[in-house]
């Protein structure tokens, strides 16, 4: 891994958000300043493979009006991709509206927040208001935590999402509106599906097309790039720069990160905060990792099984470290392990993991070439 002085002083010319980003988080990143400023700029941080597949699944569905079900955890940034689908699409001249569904426990306030309602249609609608669907009329709704739309707003808008068509509470006018909704969820396909809180029917109609977001931990070394972005970004802002120390760096490597991006934002910005020299350490944010609920090692063990269940080395290890789905840190338990199990011998290995042994020379420079010997 680099040293702490090469992560965030970077030649000028190299120093904005797109060095972080692959070509088409550029792209979004550029349409983003161009409809919000660089204020409200989307920013999809990382390079791995599996981000970069997500991307480009997002470019192909962009252009069609069908509905969208995001599904991932919490904190992966589902809205982030909810605007690239808007930015990459023909309605990005129109406007996009964000409804935050738990937000609205009583019927009739979601059903206002969708659709509006006419002055005294039910107690404190004081005035006529427009909902989501008519301000968004030609662009694009998202319902962010869509399982928790209240059920009464779920038969309505699963009529909306068949017919176009919605009535404001208290109105008897009928009226069109050509409204893309795209949807996210951080609750798996068959909770959502098999749930009575949920109507099947609008699961259905909701999922057209289908994005899974991977966590961070899935994403390789993106988390050393979305901490390299969110340190640059505070330098920027407070005209200091910072940089982890390499013990910080270790620990942040084996972090499982929980809460993904946002738990990652949250520790940088901390580390950035407490330190109050140039060298972020990690007593700067140990208090907000806390105590890991999913240790690291549950994709490097996965890895292993398959590996010792007639796996191949280069497919499942090299290949994905070289696309930077796997980091450093990952490779090096798995190394870890293989040597403890075959006696400290890296020849031993070979057989451990199934790769021949005229092929003991590119493994050894594998490892060396990209400093993966475990210390």
């Amino acid at each position: 891994m680099s040293g702490a002085s090469s992560l965030i002083r970077l030649p000028a010319h190299q120093s904005e958000p797109e060095k972080w980003m692959t070509p088409l988080a550029r792209t979004v990143y550029r349409l983003s300043c161009r409809v919000w400023g660089t204020e409200g700029a989307v920013c999809l941080v990382g390079r791995s493979q599996s981000l970069a597949q997500l991307l480009e699944r997002v470019a192909k569905v962009a252009p069609f009006p069908e509905p969208v079900l995001l599904l991932g955890e919490s904190g992966t940034g589902k809205e982030l991709l909810a605007r690239a689908l808007y930015l990459l699409s023909p309605r990005r001249n129109r406007p996009f509206v964000p409804v935050n569904c738990p937000q609205f426990q009583d019927g009739n306030l979601t059903v206002s927040e969708l659709f509006g309602h006419k002055k005294g249609s039910f107690t404190g609608a004081i005035a006529d208001r427009q909902g989501a669907f008519e301000l968004a009329d030609g662009g694009v709704i998202f319902l962010d935590e869509v399982a928790d739309l209240h059920l009464s707003a779920q038969v309505m808008l699963l009529r909306t999402l068949a017919t176009g068509e919605f009535q404001s509470l208290g109105d008897s006018k009928v009226r069109r509106a050509n409204v893309r909704v795209i949807a996210a969820t951080n609750q798996s396909l068959e909770s959502l599906r098999l749930g009575d809180r949920f109507r099947q029917d609008l699961y259905f109609r909701l999922r057209y097309f289908r994005l899974q977001v991977p966590p961070l931990r899935e994403r390789g070394d993106d988390w050393l790039d979305l901490l390299n972005f969110t340190l640059h970004t505070l330098a920027r802002r407070h005209g200091v720069e910072k940089a982890p120390s390499q013990r910080a760096l270790d620990v942040l490597a084996r972090h499982n990160w929980p809460g993904n991006v946002r738990e990652l934002i949250a520790v940088a910005t901390m580390g950035y905060a407490m330190a109050e020299g140039r060298t972020i350490e990690p007593e700067h944010f140990l208090e907000l990792l806390g105590e890991d609920p999913c240790p690291r090692r549950r994709v490097e063990d996965e890895l292993i099984r398959q590996l010792i269940q007639q796996g191949n080395f280069w497919g499942l290890v090299h290949d994905a470290f070289l696309r930077r789905d796997l980091n450093r840190a990952q490779v090096q338990h798995i190394i870890r392990w293989g040597l403890a199990h075959s006696g400290g011998s890296y020849k031993g290995m070979l057989r451990l993991f199934h790769m021949r042994q005229e092929e003991y020379q590119r493994f050894m420079d594998f490892l060396r070439h990209h400093r993966l010997k475990p210390q």
